[in-house]
């Protein structure tokens, strides 16, 4: 398959989870109300939503561990004459290798991906634990911390002239992860993350 067919996959997945995340999403959170209640609120839609944009973020960041492994093998996984090529940047061990620790920035991705899935299935599961604040924090943290990273993997686009399309979606997933961890710090702080309890009652 044509690597551009399976990262259309991966963004399909993420887009879906976006426009689960938006008030046009109401419609498409209605296929899980049967089975899952907790969509038919704001909270439970934009959760739902998240879910689907981790998901993504981590099959794509896996796609990318598995192009560097090819790579490393000497073969080539996304080549191309122009300035959409994986192959200079995620075959170069100087670029793809994280400076602190060594490891493939693949790998990295699915280790903050899985991170942040936890956090959202966790405070879907429990949305009234007192840890609840704590949890989105620990999101939001996480997303900011992504940033640097970002910027220093853009800076070696810019550097070679390449832009690494797996690496673009993984980099465009970490900020709408981080805008819905916004969102939901604001819904949480408002009357609309529990409509049917007072605020005062859940703190």
């Amino acid at each position: 398959m044509n690597e551009y067919a399976i990262l259309s996959i991966h963004g399909a997945v993420i887009l879906f989870g976006v426009v689960l995340m938006t008030p046009m999403g109401g419609s498409v959170a209605s296929l899980f109300h049967s089975r899952y209640p907790s969509t038919t609120t704001k909270r439970g839609q934009i959760l739902a939503g998240m879910i689907f944009v981790c998901l993504g973020g981590f099959t794509v960041s896996a796609q990318t561990l598995w192009m560097h492994n090819k790579l490393s093998e000497g073969a080539s996984v996304c080549a191309g004459n122009s300035i959409l090529n994986c192959d200079g940047l995620i075959g170069n061990v100087a670029y793809n290798t994280d400076p602190l620790f060594g490891q493939p920035w693949g790998l990295i991705g699915m280790f903050a991906f899985t991170t942040l899935m936890w956090f959202v299935i966790t405070i879907a599961k429990e949305p009234m634990s007192p840890q609840t604040q704590l949890f989105i924090k620990g999101g939001l943290a996480a997303t900011i911390a992504g940033l640097p990273v970002i910027m220093l993997l853009v800076s070696y686009e810019i550097k070679e002239g390449l832009i690494c399309p797996f690496c673009t979606v993984a980099h465009i997933t970490n900020i709408i992860a981080l805008i819905g961890f916004f969102v939901l710090f604001r819904l949480y702080e408002s009357d609309e993350w529990a409509p049917d309890m007072k605020k005062s009652s859940r703190k």
